[in-house]
C-alpha cells in the first residue's frame, strides 16, 4: 500500500459492497494504489468495494467525468478502512490523475505519484503568425503516461492482493477491458478443435477466464487430480495468449533427477562439470518468448524453489558456469494434484514462490462430477485414436456408453484415453461394445454412483448452466427452470455456487 506517497486529501466518495446501494464517505490519504475511506455511517465490508468520485458530491470535481473503480479491502479499524485500488479502466485513470491535476497542479507529491515533470511552457503560433509562449496545459496527459500510470497500478495490485479474490476480479475485467462492452455470457463457449467440446459449464467457465487472461501473460496456476487433463488447459492457455509460433515446454518437475535439475532448468556451458562436452540450452532458454509449463510444482526441491523464485522476480538466469545473464521472456503456467496452500503451511513450500506462481487459480473438476463430459470426451478419444491410427471408423454402443457413464474414473481423463485406445484397437466391428471397453466389473460397481448421486450431479450441472447463461439472475433461471425462486436459492447453497458470481443477490432467507 506505500507504492506511492500520499496526497493529504479529503475527498468526498460513493461507495457499496459487492451487493447494496452507495454509500457515502470521506477518501483520505490518497496515492494512486489506494486510499482510505472513512465512512459517514458504521458499514462491516469485507473484499471488493467500488467507489465512485464526481462533481455532485464533490464540487472540485466539476467538469471531469466521473470516476469509478473497484478496491480491494486491505485493512479495517475503528475509522473505516484501507482498499487497495483495481485500476484497468484507461479512461477511469485518466479522469483520476485529471483530478489530481486539477486540485494540486504543482505539488511535490502528485508530480512524483503520476510520473511527469513540473508543467513548462512551449511555443506556439499566434494568429497573426507569430510564435509566442504558451503556458502547458498540464491536464493533457500523454496516452504512454497513462499506459505506464496502468501498468504501475496494476502490478502493484497483483503483488498485494490475495489470490482469493482474483477469480472475482476476472468477471469483473470482462465489463471494463478497453471499454468494451460487457461480453454476452449467453453466448456459446469456442472450443479450438483440438480441444474436445465439453458440455460442462465449468469447463466452459475455465475456457472463457482462460481466454479472457491469456494474453496478459499473468501467471496461470493450474489445481486437480491427477489426470484431468492439466497440460491441455496449458497448451490452451499458450495458444490463446497469442504466442501460438513460440516454443510450448512442458516440464515434468516430479521426474527431474536431483542431480541434474539445475542444468536441465538453466542449461550450462562447455566444461562447466564433468560431461559438459558442448553448451547446451535448459529449459528457461528453450522457453523463449513462448510458455514454459511446469507440471506438479509442488514436487521441486527447496533449493530449486529458491533459484526459480529469482528468476520469476528478476526475469533472467544464468546458465551453470556462466556469469552472463540471458533474459527469460516466457509465461508460466504452473500445475499440480497437491494442496499448494496447505504445502505452504507445512514448510513444504516456499510462501513467496507460490504468491508468484498464483495469479490466476483455475481448478480442473474430476470426470466423475462432470457426467455429461464423459461421452462427448470418449468420443473425441476415439475419433483421434481412429486417425492416428488409421482404423476404420467406430462408434461407441449403448451399452458401451452406459458402461462408461458408470464408472467412477479414478484415473480421470487419462484412464478414459486408454480404456477407448483399447477398445479402439480391439474391437472386431464398427461398434464398440460393453465387453470391448473391459472396465473391471469390481471397481466399476464399487464406484458406481446411486441414483441420488446421479441425480445431484445433474442437478448441479443444471442449474450452474442456467445461471452461468443468465449472469447470476436468479428471478431468470428460476422461470427458465420452472421452479420457485427459494428453490434456486436452495440448490445455490446445496451445490455451494454462490462463490461462482459476484453479482448474486444475497438470499432473502438469510436475513440482513
Amino acid at each position: 500500500m506505500r507504492k506511492y506517497d500520499r496526497l493529504p486529501l479529503d475527498v468526498s466518495v460513493l461507495f457499496r459492497g459487492s451487493t447494496g446501494g452507495f454509500r457515502k464517505g470521506l477518501l483520505r490519504n490518497l496515492s494512486l494504489t489506494g486510499c482510505f475511506i472513512e465512512p459517514a455511517r458504521r458499514v462491516d465490508f469485507s473484499g471488493w468495494v467500488r467507489l465512485r468520485i464526481d462533481g455532485e458530491e464533490d464540487q472540485r470535481f466539476v467538469g471531469i467525468e466521473p470516476v469509478e473503480t473497484w478496491g480491494l479491502i486491505a485493512r479495517k479499524d475503528e475509522a473505516g478502512f484501507a482498499i487497495h485500488f483495481n485500476w484497468i479502466e484507461r479512461e477511469n485513470l485518466r479522469r483520476f490523475a485529471e483530478f489530481l491535476l486539477r486540485f494540486a497542479p504543482d505539488h511535490p507529491v502528485v508530480l512524483k505519484m503520476l510520473e511527469i515533470n513540473q508543467p513548462s511552457p512551449f511555443l506556439g503560433p499566434t494568429p497573426s503568425g507569430t510564435t509566442e509562449e504558451f503556458p502547458r496545459n498540464p491536464l493533457l496527459l500523454d496516452n504512454h503516461v497513462v499506459e505506464r500510470l496502468l501498468r504501475n497500478s496494476w502490478s502493484s495490485f497483483i503483488e498485494f492482493a490475495p489470490a482469493e479474490f482474483f477469480d472475482g476480479m476476472i468477471d469483473w475485467f470482462s465489463d471494463a477491458l478497453d471499454g468494451k462492452e460487457k461480453p454476452d455470457k449467453t453466448e456459446e463457449i469456442r472450443f479450438p478443435d483440438w480441444f474436445f467440446p465439453s458440455r460442462s459449464p465449468e469447463i466452459g467457465e475455465i475456457v472463457r477466464k482462460l481466454r479472457m487472461v491469456a494474453p496478459s501473460g499473468l501467471p496461470v496456476l493450474l489445481l486437480g487430480e491427477t489426470g484431468v487433463g492439466k497440460e491441455m488447459y496449458a497448451r490452451l492457455c499458450h495458444e490463446v495468449g497469442g504466442r501460438p509460433a513460440a516454443p510450448f515446454v512442458p516440464v515434468n518437475c516430479g521426474a527431474i533427477p536431483q542431480d541434474l535439475a539445475e542444468s536441465l532448468f538453466f542449461g550450462h556451458e562447455k566444461g562447466a562439470f564433468s560431461g559438459a562436452v558442448a553448451q547446451a540450452a535448459g529449459y528457461l532458454e528453450t522457453a523463449g518468448k513462448g510458455t514454459l509449463f511446469l507440471d506438479e510444482i509442488g514436487e521441486l526441491s527447496p533449493a530449486l524453489q529458491v533459484k526459480l523464485l529469482r528468476v520469476l522476480q528478476e526475469r533472467t538466469f544464468v546458465r551453470v558456469g556462466s556469469s552472463r545473464e540471458l533474459p527469460f521472456e516466457a509465461r508460466v503456467v504452473c500445475a499440480t494434484n497437491r494442496n499448494l496452500a496447505e504445502e505452504v503451511r507445512k514448510g513444504h513450500f516456499r510462501e513467496d514462490l507460490y504468491y508468484r506462481i498464483n495469479g490466476l487459480t483455475l481448478e480442473i473438476p474430476p470426470l466423475r462430477s462432470r457426467i455429461s463430459d464423459i461421452l462427448p470426451m470418449a468420443e473425441y478419444f476415439l475419433k483421434k485414436i481412429c486417425q492416428a491410427n488409421k482404423l476404420p471408423e467406430k462408434t461407441i454402443g449403448a451399452a458401451a456408453a452406459a458402461a462408461l457413464q458408470s464408472y467412477s474414473w479414478p484415473g480421470n481423463a487419462r484412464e478414459l484415453h486408454n480404456v477407448i485406445y483399447r477398445a479402439a484397437v480391439i474391437a472386431d466391428g464398427p461398434e464398440i461394445r460393453e465387453e470391448d471397453v473391459g472396465l473391471p466389473l469390481e471397481k466399476s460397481a464399487q464406484g458406481k454412483p446411486t441414483l441420488k448421486e446421479i441425480r445431484e450431479i445433474f442437478e448441479k450441472e443444471v442449474v450452474l448452466e442456467s445461471l452461468v447463461r443468465h449472469n447470476g439472475n436468479v428471478a431468470a433461471v428460476a422461470h427458465e427452470l420452472d421452479i420457485s425462486k427459494p428453490s434456486v436459492y436452495l440448490f445455490i447453497k446445496k451445490h455451494k455456487l454462490a462463490g461462482k458470481f459476484t453479482s448474486l443477490p444475497k438470499d432473502p432467507d438469510e436475513g440482513p
